[in-house]
């Protein structure tokens, strides 16, 4: 679609990326944002943009469609929230819409509110695998436009594939953001509610102490003293295919490790998270590299695939802070180091989980197998 400009009135313009919106006039927002002047819409990615009265924009790419009111359900707004709140739901579900809806009433109202992106598969503060914190005091149109002021890195696009570290992660991002004495603390939890999804959440309000849990089209039963409130699905929220997730989460590593990279070498001894590649280097017997196509086990032994013994993503931590991310292009168990491209060389430690990413496309590639 080429460039556009229209007024309405009381409604909202729903605008999918790739786009730019430019407000000339009026009283416009998103998801109770203020626009003024021009936003960007990603591709994959879906604004609503809800005139409170006459609005004026111009519209540049992307597609649009116009919903008379509001899309945002009667029962959202009608949270009000203080301490620590989980959002949970299903996929596809709206969490991230709901979570940034709320953090801008509240800022709005002058409550300073953080920000925890659980969402391991589907980041917005941080990359892939990686469990972001923000904490702010000025609304925004996304999560993505929020600076990670810390990040917990698992390693794992899903929950289910590490959730001791999940748990513990998450635990040491809501201790980090009350380190910042806000008065509201919002968790975006992953999508995973089947199969054990249900005992994760249970774990984490456990874990955090949380005081609501916020559901999108789950019936919980939690322990007393958590207020569990039920709210609507939006009926515009759009899903996405594996593909356009994808994508979106290719995204996201780029605007980590696309800048200049550090070529260095790492002693394998500063290298820890992944318990499989640990026993390798250290010659433990269990698990060896072998030229095969496939995960094989013979008796007590098992044997790796030799291609996916590289390009392994790493997340680069000082005095136990995150300080930064890398890709272990290669482990040279001889010199017992590993040659790694890495965002910053100021790190005492790396940490592994199961993903990969191809060093020159900045994509993932085939995960390292959960053993």
């Amino acid at each position: 679609m080429g460039s556009f400009t229209l007024n309405f009135s009381n409604g909202t313009l729903i605008v999918e990326g790739p786009a730019t919106i430019t407000v000339a006039s009026g009283q416009c927002e998103v998801l109770g944002y203020p626009v003024n002047g021009s936003l960007s819409v990603e591709r994959f990615r879906v604004l609503p943009i809800f005139a409170r009265g006459s609005c004026t924009l111009s519209v540049s790419g992307g597609s649009v469609r116009y919903v008379d009111g509001s899309t945002i359900p009667s029962d959202w707004d009608e949270l009000n929230l203080e301490g620590i709140a989980l959002i949970v739901g299903d996929i596809d579900s709206g969490k991230t819409t709901l979570t940034t809806y709320l953090l801008n009433k509240h800022v709005i109202r002058g409550l300073s509110t953080c920000v925890i992106d659980a969402d391991v598969g589907q980041s917005s503060i941080g990359p892939p695998g990686v469990i972001g914190l923000s904490c702010v005091g000025l609304p925004t149109p996304t999560l993505e436009d929020l600076h990670m002021m810390s990040g917990f890195f698992i390693g794992c696009n899903s929950p289910s594939q590490c959730i001791g570290r999940f748990i513990g992660g998450v635990s040491t991002m809501v201790r980090e953001a009350f380190s910042r004495t806000p008065g509201l603390v919002l968790v975006d939890m992953p999508g995973w509610v089947g199969d054990g999804g249900i005992e994760l959440i249970r774990n984490v309000v456990d874990a955090v102490g949380a005081d609501y849990v916020v559901s999108i089209g789950i019936n919980l039963r939690l322990r007393s003293g958590v207020k569990v409130i039920n709210v609507s699905r939006s009926k515009y929220v759009r899903p996405r295919d594996s593909d356009e997730r994808r994508f979106l989460r290719n995204q996201a590593l780029r605007r980590y490790l696309s800048g200049e990279l550090v070529n260095v070498n790492i002693e394998l001894n500063k290298i820890i998270g992944n318990s499989v590649i640990e026993c390798i280097v250290n010659n433990c017997g269990h698990y060896v590299i072998d030229n095969v196509a496939k995960v094989t086990r013979h008796g007590s032994v098992v044997k790796v695939p030799s291609r996916l013994f590289n390009n392994v993503f790493i997340g680069l931590v000082r005095r136990g802070f995150l300080v930064g991310f890398g890709v272990i292009k290669e482990f040279n168990l001889k010199e017992g180091i590993a040659n790694a491209l890495v965002t910053t060389d100021y790190f005492e430690e790396a940490v592994m989980g199961r993903l990969r990413v191809d060093p020159e496309k900045l994509e993932e590639i085939e995960p390292f197998p959960l053993l």
